[in-house]
């Protein structure tokens, strides 16, 4: 017989159960370390949009201080056109950000720096300071003739509140958007710039993006963003796949507002990368299952090939049990070794049962329920050990008149006094006394003083007494009972206790009195 039952409930049961919790534990770790990590990274994408989007601010801000400045002197209104060409120039050369500086009149008649006469009255820009009176930077164009990526910065002169005049200077946004991205910390990611027209004014590292709308770089999802965090005027968040890409990316669009105009900070970075460490720690993982399955399964299947003799042995000593002959084995029986031994056990229990039962006939007398000579001695031999040096009694009591009884009255009579006197005994003597029938109509007594009532032989003769006034039967139940007093001690002879209180029966009967004898205080020996 092979036992394979250990290796297949393994296999069957415990190991797609193992298999199961792994899956949904480095699950349930993946998806955690995912969102956690993604979390980061869209904190990490707002900080960059912020701060973006402040240096972005904060360098317009110079550019506009010295046209600020500028327009604070109205003598420029009363000067000349030489005079305001040199003036212009020096605005100029206030930072190396002013590609061209302007001066124009509220009718959009232009001076250029170099001295050139346009006309801009019919340029966005232009009427949004006519109607607004209010400094104003442009949407980010694409130059006519630098073919670079600029804007219009515009300040108005006032007096009186009319307008007087426009300063006005071209800023490159390249350098401009460059300096606003520096100290970005995507190493994998990419920061745009872009106007409210959703035009790409400066990249971190993607050069082709610039002059590029929003939907150029992404799909519309990241349009959508861009226009739904300037109506909100609220930082936004969204997936886009980018142009020619297969990998999914995150975006964060933090809106800002320049003078009047609102433009946008696009921080994005590659989904794939971003969980890349959640992938090799669940990698990881899984190789380090792996190996503790593959080591588990040999150690199973190991310790199931050194279980399997002794497994084997204990099968066919059960089967034999089982059969009534040894070394005969069942072919129905199941193949299975923990049924077999499940089958075994159950078997023992029965043999178990039997023996005690078999052994409580062997021990004791049929007609009185008490112990037998055999179950007597064996009884009294583990009492006297486990009151070791306590006080005890041993009594012999003798039914009298039981000829007679059997004889005049007959054998049923006679039983039903045996079985009566038996059932005194116990009640005089109490059930802690170990108490057999070893003769026809003889009785022994054992009992430990301190579980024994110092007047019991009185007591069982009195209840002796009651019972013949009680009942009126045609014969009379009397007991002789005779007493001997000793101490107990393990694996001490007690034949000369029991021969004692023998004499002491049989002094009893001599004097014939229902009555007990006690020996001297020396006990035999």
């Amino acid at each position: 017989m092979s036992f394979t039952t250990v290796n297949a409930r393994f296999m069957r049961v415990l190991l797609p159960l193992v298999i199961t919790c792994f899956v949904l534990i480095a699950s349930v770790t993946y998806y955690m370390a995912s969102e956690m990590l993604m979390e980061d990274a869209v904190m990490v994408s707002r900080c960059i949009g912020n701060e973006a989007a402040l240096r972005m601010q904060l360098s317009v801000a110079n550019i506009h201080l010295p046209l600020k400045v500028a327009c604070s002197n109205h003598a420029l209104l009363e000067a000349d056109e030489e005079e305001v060409l040199a003036f212009l120039g020096e605005i100029r050369q206030s930072s190396p950000l002013i590609a061209q500086t302007f001066f124009i009149q509220p009718d959009g008649q232009t001076l250029r720096a170099d001295g050139v006469h346009l006309d801009r009255s019919s340029r966005e820009y232009f009427q949004q300071v006519v109607r607004t009176k209010q400094p104003y930077i442009s949407k980010p164009f694409l130059g006519e003739t630098t073919k670079k990526m600029q804007t219009m910065v515009l300040q108005p002169i006032l007096e009186d509140g009319q307008l007087r005049a426009i300063l006005m200077a071209s800023i490159h946004l390249t350098p401009l958007t460059k300096q606003a991205l520096e100290g970005e910390i995507f190493s994998d990611g990419s920061v745009y710039i872009t106007g409210e027209n959703g035009l790409v004014a400066g990249a971190s590292d993607n050069p082709a993006a610039i002059g590029a709308s929003a939907e150029k770089i992404g799909d519309p999802r990241l349009a959508a963003a861009l226009r739904e965090a300037i109506e909100s005027q609220r930082q936004t968040f969204t997936n886009y796949r980018p142009e020619g890409e297969d990998l999914e990316w995150c975006a964060t669009v933090t809106p800002f507002e320049l003078s009047g105009n609102r433009w946008t900070i696009i921080s994005s970075y590659p989904q794939a990368k971003v969980t890349a460490p959640a992938r090799r720690l669940l990698r990881i993982t899984s190789v380090v299952f792996c190996a503790i399955l593959l080591l588990g399964v040999l150690i199973i299947r190991y310790f199931a090939r050194s279980i399997s003799a002794p497994l084997e042995n204990l099968a066919h000593e059960f089967r034999a049990l089982h059969d009534g002959a040894e070394g005969e084995t069942d072919a129905s029986t199941s193949q299975d070794e923990i049924e077999t031994l499940a089958e075994g056990v159950a078997r023992m229990r029965v043999i178990h049962d039997q023996r005690q039962h078999f052994e409580k006939k062997a021990s004791s007398d049929e007609l009185t329920g008490l112990l037998n000579r055999y179950g007597f001695r064996r009884r009294v031999a583990e009492a006297v050990t486990e009151h070791a040096g306590h006080s005890a009694i041993l009594a012999f009591a003798d039914l009298d008149h039981l000829k007679h009884i059997n004889d005049q009255i007959g054998h049923a009579a006679g039983d039903d006094a045996i079985a009566t006197a038996a059932r005194l005994l116990r009640q005089g003597f109490g059930e802690k006394a170990v108490i057999g029938r070893v003769g026809g109509d003889e009785f022994v007594i054992f009992s430990c003083r301190e579980d024994n009532d110092p007047n019991a032989v009185e007591q069982t003769l009195a209840l002796t007494a009651r019972y013949n006034e009680e009942n009126q039967l045609p014969y009379y139940v009397e007991l002789s009972i005779g007493v001997t007093e000793f101490v107990c001690a393990p694996d001490m002879d007690m034949y000369p206790l029991m021969k004692a209180a023998d004499i002491q029966l049989y002094e009893a009967k001599k004097h014939r009195r229902d009555t007990s004898i006690h020996p001297p205080d020396t006990p035999p020996q």
